[in-house]
């Protein structure tokens, strides 16, 4: 058995304390990195995490080191890529995935590595809390046939690889860190072994190879934030060879190409959302629910709007350098541990502003182009776009037309029907508000012993459909409304809330009780069970991710970005807000394992008032969820135009047949990204050019000129 040594440091760029204390701490385990590696021929390799942010960062900080990390990038010493940030994937769109590839791989490129130096490309995801099926087919999209993961394997998947396959049938052979990405972190120290989490280097070899069934094993050496001693591998060369191991240090890369596949490996296919060795965290979904919304909406901006808009506009000119600032900072936000939230309050006060230096830039792109739309009408009246590929309200999918002011459609008010412990629909749906106490931290949701959700203390309805529900420190009011083409009830929720240590959930009725459910997933609807496995450190969760629709019974609930929901016998839920004020609690009935360190985080406690758009769509299809979603959260945006110029309302962009992910230009390329939710083959065109989308699958056109 030969063992490859890969020294890392998992790096969570901002966490328990804010970018600007960590960029000191990434600055100075570099500068040991390069020392060591300019001065030690037995260290080989560094591994950075899979992400190239940790490069652009440092050189931030040492310009004058450029050449040296140029050189040991170049020569394969210093891994960068593939992912420009270590996304959390349930939690960001699929669009957004993509491009965080692009920049990490462009990245790579910069420093002429189009492929690594000693082996393949890897979908490195160290630390992900699961992961979405479509994610074996995305990694295909650029070329990588390989995937490490920790977290989100089943039970079933025992071994250390598996082969992992999309819905498509897009496989990925997959390297599995059952024993973590820590196992050898401790291998050169004198105390290596009283501590079973960090064994000794024979132990190590052991453990990982007791799940292998290859003659090569992966050992890596490294922890979080860990940085590498002088002279550590000289150590570990010589224990290695006194004991007769066969160790070598070096890259990732080098491992896979090493390794090899398996003669037999399990196939497991879809997503992978499983607490079976490694805990899942999933009620990170619920916390800081307002910066879920944010990023739904600032996404929409920028996908569906800004970037078609600048692409499709005649006379407007690709702002290529606003769009790249508007993107860098979604993918920064769009890190780990970011985008779940769990973070420090600085940190969460980070990722504040830099969605709105993102939404300032998009809003910029679509106002320019909004006005290039009023002043080219040959009309007069209100200009209204429409981001969707299909026809709403009169105006055709993805063009403008021109109406009266007094034509453009308004949502009237739903009254609603006060019942002793809901509200009830015109239809019949009732609505039900919930709240219960939380002595969980910003991870993991724990209810006291013998809690149990209380109901409002009253509930109060006014002329105009308003209805406002009290608790103990939480006022909620709620309006329904309905417009002409809808086929779904709006709900407009605000929430003032005072309370601490506690969770507030709005359910609708079911008119039964399913055993599964059905949600939106980036490029992908996914069948569920209600609850996920479980191990002894961590509950199987009965909470999950949606990406803006989840269906029960035939009754969605939609909503703006990702939200956590919950089905419990005849009622579909979601989180409003968690409000809690510790980052993390040493050990929980719900989780008993340390999640992270017990910072305070009275910000995560949710004080003041927030305003959710939630809908209600009944008599519901899972092949209708995403063009309802669109009517829901794409809105039509429309602008007042004085006529007088030459143009007609048109399309600008004719796309039939497919889900639309993207519409932008690369140079004089027109790409359009679409995607089919369907198990069959699907046929689609863009322009009259036919496109054959096979099931399941995503598809990526490019037209010229």
């Amino acid at each position: 058995m030969k063992a490859v040594l890969v020294p890392h440091s998992h790096w969570d760029r901002e966490w328990y304390e804010p970018f600007a204390v960590f960029r000191l701490k990434l600055r100075d385990m570099l500068d040991t990195v390069l020392d060591i590696l300019d001065s030690e021929a037995s260290f080989t390799h560094f591994h950075l995490d899979g992400q190239s942010v940790l490069i652009e960062d440092y050189l931030e900080m040492r310009p004058e080191r450029f050449d040296d990390v140029a050189a040991h990038v170049r020569a394969g010493r210093l891994s960068i890529g593939p992912f420009y940030t270590l996304t959390d994937e349930f939690l960001v769109s699929g669009e957004g995935i993509i491009r965080n590839l692009e920049k990490g791989l462009a990245q790579a490129a910069s420093y002429g590595i189009h492929t690594p130096v000693d082996g393949p490309w890897a979908g490195y995801l160290p630390d992900q809390f699961g992961h979405i099926g479509q994610f074996p087919q995305i990694l295909r999209m650029f070329g990588i046939e390989r995937a490490v993961i920790l977290r989100g394997a089943p039970a079933s998947l025992d071994r250390s690889a598996f082969v992992w396959q999309s819905p498509d049938g897009s496989e990925v052979l997959t390297e599995y860190l059952i024993h973590g990405y820590f196992v050898g972190a401790d291998i050169a120290a004198e105390q290596a072994g009283i501590d079973p989490e960090y064994p000794d280097l024979q132990t190590a070899m052991t453990l990982v190879a007791s799940v292998s069934d290859r003659e090569v094993v992966l050992v890596p050496v490294g922890a979080d934030h860990w940085t590498p001693e002088p002279g550590m591998f000289d150590t570990v060369r010589s224990r290695a060879a006194a004991a007769g191991l066969n160790t070598e240090v070096a890259s990732l890369s080098r491992f896979l190409a090493l390794a090899g596949r398996p003669k037999q490996a399990k196939t497991w296919t879809g997503e992978l959302r499983a607490a079976s060795t490694w805990v899942l965290l999933s009620n990170t979904v619920g916390t800081r629910t307002h910066q879920k919304r944010r990023r739904g909406r600032v996404e929409a901006l920028i996908e569906r709007y800004a970037e078609p808009l600048a692409a499709l506009v005649p006379g407007s000119s690709w702002p290529q350098a606003d769009l790249d600032t508007a993107w860098q900072l979604m993918l920064l936000n769009a890190g780990h541990d970011c985008a779940y939230g769990a973070s420090a309050d600085s940190v969460a006060t980070d990722i504040d502003t830099r969605f709105e230096v993102a939404e300032a830039t998009a809003r910029s792109i679509i106002d320019t182009a909004m006005r290039l739309l009023a002043a080219s009408s040959a009309e007069s009246g209100v200009l209204r776009w429409n981001p969707s590929p299909f026809e709403r309200e009169g105006v055709p999918g993805l063009g403008w037309s021109v109406q009266p002011a007094s034509s453009v459609p308004s949502a009237t008010p739903v009254e609603l029907e006060a019942g002793t412990d809901h509200l009830m629909l015109p239809d019949g749906t009732r609505i039900f508000i919930t709240d219960e106490d939380d002595e969980g931290d910003l991870f993991t949701f724990c209810p006291p012993e013998g809690g149990a959700p209380r109901l409002p203390l009253s509930i109060e309805v006014s002329d105009g459909g308003l209805a406002r529900l009290t608790f103990d420190g939480i006022v909620v009011d709620l309006r329904a409304s309905l417009r002409p083409a809808d086929r779904f009830t709006r709900l407009s929720v605000r929430v003032d809330n005072s309370r601490e240590n506690h969770r507030l959930r709005l359910w609708v009725g079911l008119p039964s009780s399913p055993d599964r459910v059905t949600a939106l997933s980036p490029f992908e609807i996914v069948d569920r069970p209600l609850r996920g496995e479980g191990f002894e450190f961590e509950i199987g969760s009965s909470t999950w991710p949606a990406r803006g629709a989840v269906l029960a019974a035939g009754t969605a609930l939609l909503a703006e970005g990702v939200v956590e929901y919950e089905v419990d016998k005849d009622r579909l839920g979601v989180t409003l807000l968690r409000a809690v004020g510790t980052l993390a609690k040493p050990i929980l009935a719900t989780r008993p394992i340390w999640a992270g360190p017990s910072t305070p985080t009275p910000e995560g406690q949710c004080p003041g008032a927030y305003d959710i758009e939630l809908a209600v769509f009944t008599d519901a299809t899972a092949d209708q969820l995403v063009d309802e979603w669109e009517r829901f959260a794409l809105p039509l945006i429309d602008i007042n135009t004085a006529g007088g110029g030459e143009a007609a309302p048109s399309r600008l962009l004719r796309v039939e047949g497919a889900h639309l992910s993207a519409v932008r230009r690369i140079g004089d390329v027109l790409e359009v990204r679409l995607w089919n939710e369907s198990p069959a083959p699907c046929s689609a065109s863009v322009e009259g050019r036919t496109v054959e989308i096979r099931p399941a699958g995503i598809e990526t056109i490019s037209l010229e000129g």
